[in-house]
């Protein structure tokens, strides 16, 4: 099957559309071509933690979104809604946003489960702005999630900062009042494939030799049918590529018994949590050995390496933002303040999903204080759409017309020592690159 046809069934599939996406894109996002119909009550009924606005007298923004705080990707969902929550915190402690109309708003963040449900997210948007009457959006995490947004922020015009969620470029259908924090899927295995060129393949040429596998959801479609064409345009051979379905598939042994009889030097998966922890365990269970292996963007958590202990050691994943990965900033808090911060509130290091929670902060942050209308979606988008700024999380920089992320770019860590390093780019202050990665039988 051709990565379009792939491409174009899975986002069906995950919208819960019974129509294309152009006559989605014809009928201007109603929800009623974008989803079949459902009950007025959402079922997640009562949001998460909320940041409430002290009653200062100061004016508000109030912003609200939904993440997966249940659900398959809900580790994910919980790291970004956290940094949603800690930017709104820092935010109202330093005594609100200092807009370009003069005034100062504190923040009031409204934050629902969507339950990791494509079919949850309309309804849920379309209460936040009926009925919370927010101001401005934050997306959720994961593809599906991120793409069930656009009908509401498009039938109602109000302004969405992407949370860490990638798309197929091929569906984009000029959206007009979303920006994007993050390097897009597409990107994602090509950080690797890079970091590959210039540490690994110079001194093994072996290393060209690659088996990709991906689920066929939205994210893992987007970052794994990408991530091959770019390794094969590269110069990498592909000695095996195949997918699954996700959600759903738990099982990847038939997978992996066909990409272990290919005998490729490096195996790569472009997987969430739950799949990344799968793959790590079958690979171990057939000997499946390699010289690198990234399981999928599961290997930034520390829950990872906890599930996996010494098996997760060497594991290599692209991140958009990392402990170590050290930019320096011209808008907001320091890379050691954002690092001691979270880890104070949540008790856990902040991987990349929480780097993105808080950039969507920074985003409307700073559009605001640029903004001479700083309530106004359309004013705050052309403003978003047009500036610049550096921040812990790197450089933020979007094409004006589309909203895609222009200024961002990836790094690459490995776990070593039970602790992840980062290895990639080398201008981020990379560390030694452990390769080959040592068998399963001998760790």
């Amino acid at each position: 099957m051709s990565e379009d046809k792939i491409s174009r069934r899975k986002y069906l599939k995950y919208a819960g559309a019974a129509v294309a996406i152009g006559a989605v894109a014809a009928a201007g996002y109603g929800i009623s071509q974008y989803y079949p119909p459902a009950p007025t009550t959402p079922t997640t009924t009562s949001p998460g933690p909320v940041t409430v606005t002290p009653t200062s007298g100061k004016k508000k923004v109030k912003i609200g979104g939904t993440k997966p705080l249940t659900g398959n990707e809900s580790v994910a969902g919980h790291s970004e809604g956290n940094a949603n929550k800690l930017w709104a915190k820092h935010v109202n402690e330093a005594g609100g946003i200092k807009a370009g109309d003069g005034n100062t708003y504190e923040v009031e963040l409204i934050i629902y489960n969507d339950e990791c449900k494509p079919e949850n997210v309309p309804r849920l948007y379309e209460k936040l702005i009926t009925e919370d009457q927010v101001d401005f959006l934050f997306g959720p995490v994961w593809g599906p999630l991120g793409m069930a947004t656009v009908p509401m922020v498009e039938k109602y015009k109000v302004f969405e900062a992407y949370g860490t969620a990638s798309f197929d470029p091929r569906d984009y259908r000029d959206w007009k009042y979303i920006v994007h924090t993050i390097t897009n899927g597409p990107q994602y295995m090509a950080a690797i494939i890079d970091m590959m060129l210039e540490r690994v393949v110079p001194k093994d040429p072996e290393a060209l030799k690659i088996s990709v596998t991906h689920g066929d959801d939205q994210f893992r479609m987007t970052a794994g049918s990408y991530g091959k064409q770019y390794a094969e345009d590269k110069g990498f051979d592909i000695v095996f590529y195949d997918t699954y379905t996700w959600p759903g598939t738990t099982d990847l042994t038939p997978l992996l018994t066909k990409a272990k009889a290919a005998k490729p030097t490096c195996h790569f998966n472009a997987g969430g949590y739950p799949d990344s922890i799968t793959t790590i365990k079958q690979m171990r269970e057939l000997n499946f050995d390699v010289n690198l292996v990234w399981s999928g963007q599961g290997t930034v958590f520390p829950q990872y390496y906890e599930a996996l202990g010494k098996y997760a050691e060497g594991n290599v994943c692209c991140t958009q933002w990392e402990k170590g990965m050290v930019y320096p900033h011209d808008f907001g808090i320091s890379h050691d303040e954002f690092l001691s911060t979270f880890e104070q509130d949540y008790g856990l290091i902040p991987d990349y999903h929480a780097g993105t929670g808080y950039q969507q902060g920074l985003v409307v942050q700073k559009a605001m204080e640029l903004c001479d209308d700083p309530l106004n979606s359309i004013a705050i988008r052309k403003v978003a759409g047009e500036m610049e700024f550096l921040s812990f999380f790197g450089k933020y920089q979007v094409d004006p017309v589309t909203g895609w992320q222009t200024g961002h770019k990836m790094g690459v860590i490995q776990w070593q020592n039970g602790q992840k390093v980062v290895v990639w780019p080398m201008e981020a202050d990379a560390k030694e690159l452990l390769y080959p990665m040592a068998k399963w039988s001998e760790r």
